[in-house]
């Protein structure tokens, strides 16, 4: 089945239900105010501020209120719609000192954000070789912001010991039952707690899962709001590529999509695992340090076929 195109505004849920003069009126905007798009759905657009904050825009009624105004004023609208946006929404201010808020920092897993202004670069990190990203926020009841490089900057502290704050403050808010069987004939499991930190929870896996720490859990992360993981075993290999298909299910239309790979997490490293899937052939390519585990995860000698 063909892949629909990411990067077309307003295809994320299917052909475009607006002209493209309004999309680029909306893109217009967005870059006037320094947002940045990073996902276009049907009926509504993810966006980040200039200011780190996050904001789903609905484009139905943007679209009936541009509409009242000729198409050339559009960029102008819409601007005019989106600052008012901002502020309105802006209850919470971001913070001079990061101190002050340290109880509210927590980390957030996710794709790498694009380009932003200089006074406005996320602090990130790396992880690991998978293409993925950690990034500190700061949450409030209402709002959350991602925390600048210029905020860690003046903190006097390095990024690293916020993260590990970070980390601990999440670790804190994690229920100690977040993970529940996906089927009782399965060992996968589920985290949805649904507070928009279910992705990054991965990260707290030796914490929340001390018992998979020998030979660590294979992951997916298809959204925000969606993690899945098998503990490794010998009966893991059997199932570990239901959750490569059940992420591509999940992935192309997901709010705040992060990616439907397979991820291999162990003594803290992630390496991707990769799994290709074409009819009913599936082929399993594991990174050469999973190669070891093998050996401990053969059938007993009873099990195997004489």
């Amino acid at each position: 089945m063909p892949q629909r195109s990411r990067g077309h505004p307003g295809q994320g849920s299917g052909t475009p239900r607006y002209p493209g003069t309004f999309l680029l009126a909306f893109r217009e905007a967005t870059a006037k105010l320094s947002w940045q798009v990073r996902k276009w759905h049907g009926s509504h657009v993810e966006c980040l501020d200039a200011e780190g904050r996050e904001h789903v825009v609905g484009l139905e009624n943007l679209y009936r209120r541009a509409r009242r105004h000729d198409r050339g004023n559009w960029p102008t609208v819409i601007t005019e719609f989106l600052a008012a946006v901002s502020t309105g929404d802006a209850v919470e201010t971001m913070p001079d000192d990061l101190a002050m808020v340290a109880d509210r920092l927590l980390v957030r897993l996710g794709t790498p954000l694009k380009s932003m202004p200089a006074d406005a670069k996320v602090w990130g990190r790396p992880l690991d070789a998978t293409g993925l990203c950690i990034n500190l926020v700061i949450d409030f009841a209402n709002r959350m912001f991602y925390v600048t490089e210029k905020l860690v900057a003046d903190s006097d502290r390095p990024g690293e010991e916020w993260l590990e704050r970070a980390v601990a403050n999440l670790l804190q808010r994690s229920p100690a039952d977040c993970f529940q069987p996906i089927h009782e004939e399965s060992d996968m499991l589920l985290c949805s707690v649904g507070d928009a930190y279910d992705s990054s929870r991965a990260l707290l896996l030796g914490a929340l899962l001390p018992e998979t720490a020998a030979l660590g859990c294979f992951v997916t992360l298809a959204s925000r709001d969606e993690l899945m993981v098998l503990p490794v075993s010998t009966e893991a290999l059997e199932q570990v590529h239901m959750l490569r298909v059940l992420a591509e299910k999940t992935y192309p239309t997901a709010p705040y999509p992060i990616s439907a790979e397979v991820f291999w997490v162990h003594e803290g490293i992630w390496r991707l695992f990769p799994i290709e899937i074409k009819g009913q052939e599936v082929n399993i390519r594991p990174p050469a340090e999973f190669v070891p585990l093998l050996g401990q995860l053969a059938p007993p000698e009873d099990d195997q076929p004489t």
